[in-house]
């Protein structure tokens, strides 16, 4: 893969760090994109010790603000090269009982997970490698395929992006252009806070290191496929969903207490009694 060129977005991340670290180590070059300069600095730093041989280039972009990433897109086109590989691993979270999460927190999640990164990606396509077959990856989630209790907003943002991107790939199914759709499992990022882990380890959750995560979607580059879920039981529950969608609903009804207890920034327990609270006057 040398000689290819490969755009993480969200570089900074545990997910795109890891992503970096063994991108590097197949020969592709690096344009590497985060909000946090110091910590793309120090990420360049350390691959430019490791791969010297490499081109690597760092660029800081807000994706909320539109001055940052069209000043993004610009850069892109002064380097004049090919974009083989685009990576949006950029995205938040917010794992909390629905009827607690404001009307800010729902709105910026669709923004900050959907609409920037497809307005980003419209702008980036002149710049996609025509003289190969290029990838767009979106990184999603296991709850973009399954509807998931304390993750609403975030499953409505991830099962969008999934069907953006399963549109993309047949509108641009004639073109060297592909869009795929990438869905990690539980993962150990800084995304997923320390109620977060100790409810998944409680109920029996698999939890991937990000180095992990990156060796999949290393192989997920070299296989066909427009989609791909890591890891088992998750592959078997993504596709059940699909077909016999009461048997994956009463699986997690057996946990919603625990659920229910992790999620509830109140500790009532229940979102029937936040919202019984919620309407006393």
């Amino acid at each position: 893969m040398s000689n290819l060129n490969a755009v993480i977005f969200g570089a900074t991340g545990g997910i795109g760090q890891a992503v970096a670290q063994h991108f590097a180590a197949q020969g592709l070059n690096l344009i590497l994109v985060g909000r946090k300069q110091q910590a793309l600095q120090q990420l360049q730093d350390e691959l430019s010790q490791q791969y010297p041989q490499l081109q690597l280039h760092t660029m800081r972009c807000d994706l909320a603000d539109v001055q940052s990433r069209d000043q993004f897109v610009q850069t892109i086109a002064t380097l004049n090269q090919p974009i083989h590989y685009y990576i949006n691993n950029a995205g938040m979270n917010d794992f909390s009982l629905f009827a607690q999460q404001t009307a800010e927190t729902i709105e910026q999640m669709m923004l900050v997970n959907v609409v920037y990164p497809l307005q980003l990606i419209q702008a980036l396509l002149p710049y996609m490698s025509e003289s190969q077959p290029s990838q767009v990856i979106n990184i999603g989630s296991t709850f973009g395929s399954i509807g998931y209790p304390g993750y609403v907003s975030y499953c409505a943002s991830k099962f969008a992006l999934r069907g953006a991107t399963e549109a993309l790939a047949r509108e641009y199914s004639k073109t060297a252009i592909q869009f795929r759709y990438f869905s990690p499992r539980a993962t150990a990022t800084p995304m997923n806070n320390s109620e977060v882990m100790e409810m998944n380890i409680k109920m029996g959750t698999k939890i991937d290191s990000p180095e992990f995560v990156a060796q999949e979607l290393y192989q997920f580059l070299n296989q066909s496929g427009q989609s791909y879920q890591v890891g088992y039981p998750e592959k078997i529950f993504v596709k059940l969903n699909q077909v016999m969608p009461h048997v994956v609903a009463a699986s997690i009804q057996k946990d919603l207490g625990t659920i229910y207890h992790y999620a509830d920034k109140s500790k009532k327990s229940s979102p029937l009694s936040y919202v019984a609270q919620s309407k006393k006057p």
